[in-house]
C-alpha cells in the first residue's frame, strides 16, 4: 500500500512538473509574440513620425 501511494505522489509530481515546464515554454513563446508586435507597432509609429518630420 505504502509502494503504491508513493508511486502515485511521484508519478502526480512528474506530471506536475512536465505541466509547468510546458506552461513555461508557452509562456515565454507568448511573450516573444507579444514583444514582436509591440516592437512591429512602436516601428509603425516611428515610421509614421519619420513621415510627418
Amino acid at each position: 500500500m505504502t509502494v503504491d501511494a508513493n508511486s502515485i505522489n511521484l508519478l502526480f509530481i512528474v506530471i506536475v512538473q512536465s505541466g509547468g515546464a510546458f506552461a513555461t515554454v508557452a509562456a515565454v513563446k507568448i511573450d516573444i509574440t507579444w514583444i514582436k508586435q509591440v516592437i512591429k507597432k512602436h516601428g509603425e509609429d516611428i515610421t509614421k513620425l519619420q513621415d510627418k518630420l
